[in-house]
Parts: C-alpha cells; sequence; structure tokens
C-alpha cells in the first residue's frame, strides 16, 4: 500500500531532504516509500504523521470520518483544510483567539 507521504510533504512545502532530515532518514528512502519501492518502519510512520499532523489512517490514505451532516463547502472547507496542517499549540491558541471574538 503506498502512504501518501509526498502528498503531506508537499502540502507542508518541505523536500525530500529536509523531510529527511525532520525524521533521522535519508532523502534516498523519503523517495523509495513514495514512490512505493518501499514502506517505512511502523516508529517512522508514527513520525510521519506526527510531523504532518495527521492521523495514521490519513497517511494511509483513509479520509477522516467527521460527524458533519453536510460536507464543508467554500470558505468552511478552506478553514477546516488550513485547521487541519496546523500544530497542536497552534490549534489551541486558535481555539483561544475564537473564544475571545465569540464573546
Amino acid at each position: 500500500m503506498k502512504l501518501k507521504i509526498k502528498e503531506y510533504r508537499e502540502e507542508l512545502q518541505l523536500t525530500q531532504k529536509e523531510l529527511a532530515e525532520k525524521i533521522n532518514n535519508s532523502q534516498r528512502n523519503i523517495s523509495n516509500w513514495e514512490s512505493g519501492a518501499s514502506e517505512p518502519d511502523c516508529e517512522t510512520i508514527i513520525k510521519l504523521a506526527e510531523i504532518f499532523d495527521i492521523s495514521i489512517d490519513q497517511l494511509f490514505g483513509r479520509e477522516p470520518q467527521y460527524s458533519v451532516r453536510e460536507p464543508a463547502m467554500g470558505i468552511d472547507y478552506n478553514i477546516l483544510k488550513e485547521v487541519r496542517n496546523l500544530t497542536d499549540t497552534q490549534k489551541f491558541a486558535l481555539m483561544q483567539f475564537l473564544r475571545e471574538i465569540h464573546y
């Protein structure tokens, strides 16, 4: 099964070399994983999901299941897409900001 490493790496605007440095691995391995020639081990899959700030399911191409009655569209979709790329610290700061402007 080919992981979606390239897609998420490109969303973060990282080169293969930069990603490899973040996970203490080689650029060649990143290239092999992206092409499907080989797969990372479990520990590396967890590291990748953490760096991309996504679930392991998403890394394997499974979309998260949201309990929203209608799909997000337009600006709502764009907001969700941007929030997904935030770190936990950034998400916390965003929630604080939203609480301040909402009340």
